[in-house]
Formats: C-alpha cells, sequence, structure tokens
C-alpha cells in the first residue's frame, strides 16, 4: 500500500531579513533553509511513500506587485539547480534519473499556494484542507527552526479544534536556520504546568496563561511589557540573558 504524501512549507513575510537565506538556505556551509531541506525529505522518501502536492502558504505581504507565496514559489523554482551546491543534497540528485529528475522539478514546478492568510494557525488550516482534497495521508511541515516549535504548537490547535482530517498524520521538519542573528537556544517554549514537585505548580494562573495574551497586545503595550520584564530581570543577578 503506497501513502500519499504532502509537503509544506511555511511561507514568510518579505521584509524578513535573510529571507533568501531562510528559505534556500547556505550552500557554502551545507546548512539547509527551507527548498534544501524540502528537496532532502522528497528525495529520502522511502519506495512505498509517494509525494502527492507541495503547499506553500499565502502571507499578506508582497514584492514588485507579488503576493508572498507567489513570490516564494517564482523564488524557489529559479533557484532549483543551486541545489546541486550542498554537498549532503548533490549526491541525492545524481543517483536520480532523468525521468525522476524531471518529476521532482515539475512537482516544484506544481506547488499550490493557499489563499491570502493572516496568521500560522490559518495558513496550517487551509494546508490541512487542501491536502484533503488530494487525500493525502502523511504531512511533513516544513519551518525554520526558530519558527518549527511555534509551527507545532499551533498545529496541534488546529487539530484540537477539527481543523485536520484525524487520517492525516503531520510530522514538524525544522530546517538549520533560524530568523537574524538568533540560534535555536533563543526560541522560548513555555509549557502549562504540570509537575506536582515544582513551586509554581500552586500559583494561578501560571506563566504560560499569563503570557498567552502578549501577541494580542497592542504594540505600546507589549513594548511596556517586554521593558518592564527585562527590567525584572536585570535585577536578579544579570538573569535576564542566560549564558549560551
Amino acid at each position: 500500500m503506497t501513502t500519499k504524501v504532502g509537503v509544506f512549507l511555511h511561507s514568510r513575510h518579505l521584509e524578513t531579513e535573510a529571507w533568501e537565506d531562510l528559505v534556500l538556505g547556505l550552500p557554502m556551509d551545507d546548512r539547509f533553509g527551507d527548498m534544501a531541506t524540502l528537496a532532502r525529505e522528497v528525495l529520502t522518501l522511502s519506495q512505498d511513500h509517494e509525494l502527492t502536492c507541495i503547499v506553500i502558504g499565502g502571507g499578506s505581504s508582497h514584492r514588485d506587485g507579488i503576493s508572498e507565496g507567489e513570490y516564494t514559489k517564482r523564488y524557489l523554482l529559479a533557484n532549483l539547480a543551486r541545489l546541486e551546491e550542498f554537498p549532503r543534497l548533490k549526491p541525492l540528485l545524481d543517483r536520480l534519473s532523468g525521468p525522476q529528475r524531471a518529476a521532482f522539478d515539475r512537482a516544484v514546478h506544481d506547488i499550490i499556494i493557499t489563499p491570502q492568510v493572516r496568521n500560522t494557525v490559518a495558513e496550517i488550516e487551509a494546508a490541512a484542507g487542501i491536502f484533503a482534497a488530494h487525500r493525502v495521508d502523511r504531512v511533513l511541515q516544513i519551518a525554520a527552526a526558530s519558527h518549527a516549535p511555534r509551527c507545532l504548537k499551533e498545529q496541534s490547535v488546529a487539530r484540537s479544534h477539527g481543523r485536520i482530517a484525524r487520517e492525516q498524520q503531520w510530522y514538524a521538519v525544522a530546517t538549520e536556520m533560524t530568523y537574524g542573528d538568533t540560534q535555536p537556544e533563543d526560541v522560548c517554549v513555555i509549557e502549562p504546568l504540570h509537575r506536582r514537585d515544582q513551586p509554581m505548580t500552586f500559583v494561578r494562573p501560571g506563566f504560560s496563561e499569563v503570557i498567552a495574551p502578549y501577541f494580542f497586545l497592542p504594540d505600546a503595550d507589549k513594548k511596556a511589557l517586554v521593558a518592564t520584564i527585562a527590567e525584572f530581570m536585570a535585577a536578579r543577578d544579570g538573569a535576564a540573558r542566560l549564558p549560551r
């Protein structure tokens, strides 16, 4: 029995710093961005797994009059040949037959762009609907290393609300690229409390509950909150920035 596979690339705002590096990767360092990660995942599928479609989120930004999703797709197509520059990808590409390489190129050419979406949750829900229409069994959700943890969280939210078909198995795949000068260590994951032997267990509301509304605050309030937290942390023996 063949498992039908879909690949989902999270798009990002076209004004994102080092956008091209995030989308392609850094061939000279053999560091995979979205495109290189996509190629590795597709080219290493087992024989009983078949690529059905690739989906890119249709974000709200534009460049040169072109929408975010379409601009990203055009960039991928224009830079397909650069995949050969990645040392770990070249052997995978070299072993493809002519028809196999043509099929891979065609899959990129046939990328489906979701309707315009406002945020990551809507992007996931739109992609899930497309995969359902194509009867996809397994989804590889690709996102930058500094974005993947949140994408996984939002995937769980979408599934809990019935926005992802129960038949679809989703797997989050983090690329080797992060936003700007950040590192994976800069990602902050705040879980709800779950252990009885932690002092915070008896403090309600917990920090995850308190901080959740942050992204819905006006910009001025966000700045005020960050300044308050930074001041608090700085007063605690330099705890505001933990050593790497």
